[in-house]
């Protein structure tokens, strides 16, 4: 399954984290980005994290390079509700897929 599309052999360690355009799981060994549809989770908790995902980077004036206007909140906000998924994920997922959540950084 998980090693048709990750460069390593076995997959066992994954990352919880928000990127542009990207699904929000990760090998932890090589950073590949795996597909969501590809672990256990429930359709309604994918929903989520799609949305969640779409949000990343709204604190970022991206012509600026720079925070906008109340980016730190926005930031702080973000992975918080982030945190949050990345519980029901790790309950969903249980013991043998092991998962790290990587706060987004400002």
């Amino acid at each position: 399954m998980l090693k048709d599309f990750c460069k390593c052999k076995i997959t066992n360690s994954f990352k919880f984290e928000a990127d542009f355009s990207a699904d929000p799981i990760w090998c932890n060994v090589c950073g590949w980005n795996l597909d969501i549809e590809d672990f256990p989770l429930s359709d309604k908790l994918q929903e989520e994290l799609f949305e969640w995902v779409s949000e990343y980077g709204k604190w970022i004036d991206l012509e600026a390079d720079s925070l906008i206007e109340n980016g730190l909140k926005l930031v702080e906000n973000h992975n918080e509700k982030g945190f949050q998924l990345f519980q029901e994920v790790k309950k969903q997922l249980g013991e043998q897929f092991p998962i790290v959540f990587v706060p987004s950084k400002y």
